[in-house]
């Protein structure tokens, strides 16, 4: 092994050298901006700038971390296999330009990236530009973004524009694109032209981004220079070594892990994320026993956080900046964690739209407080939020998804849970999906009667012949709603080996609840089928993309294969549809009882 010292030294030769290469390019001021980087204190200077990325806040520690101190090495999917990924030049290896690092809700995707970052600038000497994607909005782009991290690092405002050309042509620099999947949708096509245009225009520019599976990933399949990587799922090997890098101490360890192997699938399916195994931490760290579900993981969340400060201060009992009560505060984070989905749809929201935010659940709880007052609470108690420059964010999307999910649990009123349900319907129900399988756990009946019950069935039926004792898929009925959906597979040109999957929703449609759950089963038999093909990819063989119905047509193993895994689903969607109906007959019976003492009344829980 190479000694670190060496490593850096390296390193630091090569930075001169990708200085050097911008200083060639550059004229007048902007050369002499490019020469002062190469004295010692301008470059420690340089340095310093850059490594504000690794400055973090997590729901671990409430004070911020840098990524050294918090990082688990995350391993990284690729074909057949997955290893720890140590260096962005390790993602650019097959000569493709962009990486694209997709991962679920909690996975890492950001503290990722921000290592890679940082590892670029102490081991490859590039000039690492990270950009958190979720800040586009009508005003602000992606070249704006770029131009604000040249002034971070140091640029003047008059010298910000000759300097972006530059520093893109020069092959001295890697941008770090964190976060697509945040980008709201009406900015998404012009940001993915923008990431083309850039990489077009640069042959020497690499990019690495990340993204949600599927979400507005989708977007980029056609971009030829594109490698697609996947963040593995944390194995019972890694909690050890994750609970010791946060933090957590031996006696804790040890009681967790002893848990964990004597609890149930479904809490251990759970830990397979860095997010998850915190809350773990944060939530049964001091019990002995682990919730058998993630809305049962959830529910003591906020009352165990905001009790934190003063656990172990003995008859202390700390000021409220709202002057509301635990209950109270938690009832208005529910109402403000929807309100922030229904009017925002994002997960940072400015100023303006916090405190419209706020205003409208407080009008919806009748509660009262002010506008800071509540920031600070969700910011320095609870820490559910935390503030970025005069922005305010979640702490994590799935923060923002179960909260929103269980204020809508909570609604009484039949008439108003069935509007809010027409709301999510149609097109605009892919954004909400995560918010429906929560209320799909919670058994939440008005879920059930306006979404579950008739997509499960409507979905059933859509692929399955009629009149059939047993259950069994239409291959003419499978074949015609794969091709609506526009589901297509990356595939080598020559080895034929498949590298993604990806799928559109179909414009103008109302879309199926249930349609991604079946989509994602697909991708799954599609992609371990292509791992028992094993062939080695040729070198320089290009990604073509074709639809599934054509390879399944090629392919007969993998049409079986796909098939058989459809009509598994489909057997348990409508054994999921029979529940739902009988709990539904069972609410309408003790209904009738409750009518004649006492009418609903029209309040939330």
């Amino acid at each position: 092994m190479i000694p670190e010292a060496l490593i850096i030294e390296k390193a630091e030769k090569q930075l001169d050298k990708s200085i050097d290469n911008l200083i060639d390019l550059a004229k007048n001021e902007l050369k002499e901006r490019f020469q002062k980087w190469k004295a010692k204190n301008e470059i420690e200077k340089l340095k310093e700038n850059i490594r504000q990325v690794g400055q973090i806040s997590t729901i671990a520690s409430r004070k911020a971390s840098t990524i050294d101190d918090i990082y688990y090495p995350a391993k990284i999917k690729h074909g057949a296999g997955s290893k720890t990924i140590l260096s962005t030049d390790e993602l650019f290896s097959n000569k493709k330009r962009i990486a694209l690092i997709q991962g679920t809700a909690g996975q890492g995707k950001s503290v990722f990236l921000r290592y890679l970052c940082l590892r670029d600038l102490d081991y490859s000497g590039k000039i690492p530009i990270f950009v958190e994607l979720r800040k586009i909005d009508e005003n602000i782009d992606l070249i704006t973004l770029i131009k604000k991290q040249l002034s971070i690092i140091g640029l003047t405002d008059d010298l910000i524009n000759p300097a972006i050309e530059v520093m893109l042509r020069s092959g001295s620099i890697r941008l770090y694109l964190d976060g697509l999947d945040e980008i709201k949708r009406e900015f998404s096509l012009e940001t993915k032209d923008k990431i083309n245009q850039l990489i077009n225009k640069h042959d020497k520019l690499h990019i690495a981004l990340t993204s949600r599976p599927g979400a507005l990933s989708q977007n980029l399949i056609d971009m030829p220079h594109m490698e697609q990587y996947e963040i593995a799922a944390l194995s019972e090997k890694d909690h050890i070594g994750f609970l010791t890098k946060i933090g957590t101490s031996k006696e804790i360890q040890d009681r967790l892990i002893a848990s964990i192997q004597k609890s149930n699938a479904q809490i251990k399916n759970l830990l397979s994320t860095p997010l998850m195994l915190t809350l773990l931490v944060i939530t049964c760290g001091q019990k002995q026993d682990l919730p058998d579900t993630l809305p049962e993981f959830y529910d003591s969340l906020f009352n165990l956080l905001s009790s934190m400060h003063d656990a172990n201060k003995p008859g202390f009992t700390r000021q409220k900046a709202t002057n509301l009560s635990n209950s109270e505060l938690e009832n208005l984070f529910r109402a403000f964690s929807y309100a922030s989905k229904e009017l925002i749809g994002k997960v940072t929201l400015n100023s303006t739209q916090f405190e419209e935010t706020l205003n409208a659940a407080l009008k919806i709880t009748d509660l009262k407080c002010t506008t800071e007052g509540f920031r600070t609470e969700i910011t320095e108690t609870v820490c559910l939020m935390v503030k970025d420059g005069i922005d305010t964010t979640f702490t994590h999307k799935s923060i923002q998804e179960y909260y929103a999910a269980s204020f809508i649990h909570r609604i009484e009123d039949d008439n108003i849970a069935t509007t809010v349900f027409k709301n999510i319907e149609g097109e605009n129900i892919n954004s909400w999906l995560n918010e429906l399988r929560f209320l799909e756990d919670f058994q939440n009946l008005a879920y059930e009667k306006s979404i579950g019950i008739p997509h499960s069935e409507d979905l059933t039926n859509a692929i399955t012949l009629p009149n059939r004792k047993k259950l069994s898929i239409s291959r003419t009925k499978f074949n015609s709603l794969i091709s609506s959906t526009g589901i297509k597979i990356a595939q080598t040109k020559i080895t034929k080996m498949i590298h993604g999957v990806y799928w559109f929703s179909p414009n103008n449609q109302s879309i199926n609840r249930y349609l991604p759950d079946l989509l994602s089963i697909i991708a799954k038999e599609v992609k371990a089928h292509s791992k028992t093909l094993n062939k080695p990819q040729a070198l320089g063989d290009n990604l073509t993309f074709i639809s599934l119905k054509s390879i399944m047509h090629e392919d007969k193993a993998l049409a079986e294969r796909i098939f058989n895994a459809a009509e598994r689903f489909v057997d348990g969607l409508y054994l999921k549809g029979k529940k739902m109906k009988e709990r539904q007959e069972r609410r309408n019976k003790g209904l009738l009882e409750i009518l004649k003492k006492q009418p609903l009344g029209t309040k939330l829980k």
